[in-house]
């Protein structure tokens, strides 16, 4: 059995700092008869995805969000679906583990998911006109039939909220070339999603852990409360 456990927040939340810390502390899920495991975006294999021009898909996106919208939105589920499976296909780790009777359930930490892809980006797209009927109805129907036939359907989420503000501070101070001149007008839409989606979720009698992640998760005082309270939950799950 394998639980999948979704990090979401906006662009700039902080997911990459967030899991990249968690990290520190996964030995200890092993006590709770739990082989953790870390997914992280795959943002380098999209930055490594070019055209002809040279510009990778994460440019042609913010760069013509009309054009590349359902390109780039097939392109991040493919590329996510793929990093899970090949996780879940590894063998657990540490079979000779020092705790005992170890024999434990994968727990994938995942950061993004195919949710957000569908629910908060395609589904802004949409809205907005950048993404015709036609391509988003494409993209649901492989949505749907691809999370049935590779079972990606979450055993909860971890929310990391915060404002657009801070987001787009964020995504200044990183500097990442592809997200130059990104709008605080479109975070602010993909904030609104988020909160609606996960209010969705929740409704639906998913557990959801909202994290306010206007903390600094480089403070390792703070994220060892954070990652206590991630423990906990995770403790908690059926």
């Amino acid at each position: 059995m394998t639980s999948l456990i979704y990090i979401e927040g906006n662009i700039g939340a902080g997911k990459s700092t967030f899991v990249k810390n968690l990290n520190k502390y996964l030995e200890t899920f092993k006590k709770q008869n739990i082989d953790p495991r870390l997914i992280q975006e795959p943002v380098n294999e999209w930055l490594e995805t070019k055209e002809s021009d040279g510009k990778n898909i994460l440019e042609k996106f913010y760069e013509n969000i009309n054009r590349w919208s359902f390109t780039f939105q097939m392109n991040s589920f493919i590329s996510r679906t793929k990093k899970i499976q090949d996780e879940i296909e590894k063998p657990n780790s540490n079979p000779e583990s020092k705790y005992q009777d170890y024999h434990p359930r994968k727990a994938l930490f995942i950061e993004r998911s195919v949710f957000t892809d569908r629910h908060v980006f395609a589904n802004n797209c949409h809205e907005s006109g950048k993404m015709t009927l036609m391509e988003y109805n494409i993209y649901c129907k492989w949505n749907d039939w691809l999370i049935e036939q590779f079972e990606l359907k979450p055993s909860a989420y971890i929310y990391l909220k915060c404002s657009p503000k801070t987001a787009s501070d964020r995504i200044l101070k990183r500097s990442r070339s592809a997200e130059e001149g990104i709008p605080i007008e479109y975070l602010t839409q993909i904030h609104n999603k988020h909160e609606d989606w996960m209010a969705s979720e929740m409704e639906q009698g998913i557990p959801v852990l909202t994290i306010d992640a206007e903390e600094d998760f480089t403070k390792e005082e703070k994220m060892y409360e954070l990652y206590k309270k991630v423990y906990k939950f995770i403790e908690n799950l059926k």
